[in-house]
């Protein structure tokens, strides 16, 4: 008995010493706050967006108000370009490192920002292609040619426009001459 009493005081104390857990279902805004939200962030300019984003990044603690609005179909297209340049240069927007914070510390935090950053790109991925799929269409899949095409179009146009030319003549008589071959070898068996 003495054996038992020892193994539940050592229980006990070793549950004192571990962490409290996180509750097991967090309650969500109301749906009114988060409206608020999304019109508040709608307003702003890109460069005080970034800000608002960068702050919701660094920050430890769960802001559920602002991820349920930067995540809303309204702003999660704006959000994911703006957090791709956020994960590519998190030392442009954190702040400056503190002459109590040593080179490690800092390190670590730019570190954990960019895994945020990252994170929720993922997310906003998602939220996109939720977004499409309500549509009842299927998200692109990533084409670099597509993108290279239309990369060059924009900063060529003229050129462009001469090889899709080129291309379309190319084409039409490509057509007239299997058809040309048809019509051969239609009068050839009658």
């Amino acid at each position: 008995m003495a054996a038992a009493q020892n193994n539940e005081s050592a229980e006990s104390d070793t549950r004192q010493n571990q962490r409290p857990a996180r509750p097991a279902w967090t309650p969500n805004p109301e749906p009114r706050k988060i409206g608020e939200k999304i019109i508040e962030l709608k307003t702003l300019s890109n460069r005080q967006f970034t800000n608002v984003l960068a702050g919701f990044l660094a920050s430890p603690e769960e802001d559920l108000l602002t991820a349920y609005a930067v995540r809303s179909p309204e702003l999660a297209r704006k959000a994911r370009r703006l957090v791709r340049s956020l994960a590519a240069d998190p030392e442009q927007h954190l702040e400056p490192q503190q002459d109590q914070e040593s080179n490690n510390q800092y390190r670590e935090r730019v570190h954990r920002f960019r895994v945020a950053a990252e994170r929720e790109d993922t997310l906003l991925a998602h939220v996109l292609a939720g977004v499409i799929a309500r549509r009842g269409l299927l998200p692109p899949e990533p084409n670099p040619r597509a993108r290279a095409r239309r990369r060059l179009a924009d900063e060529y146009p003229q050129r462009y426009l001469e090889l899709v030319r080129e291309e379309q003549a190319a084409d039409e008589q490509r057509a007239a001459e299997q058809s040309a071959l048809r019509e051969a070898a239609r009068a050839a068996g009658e």
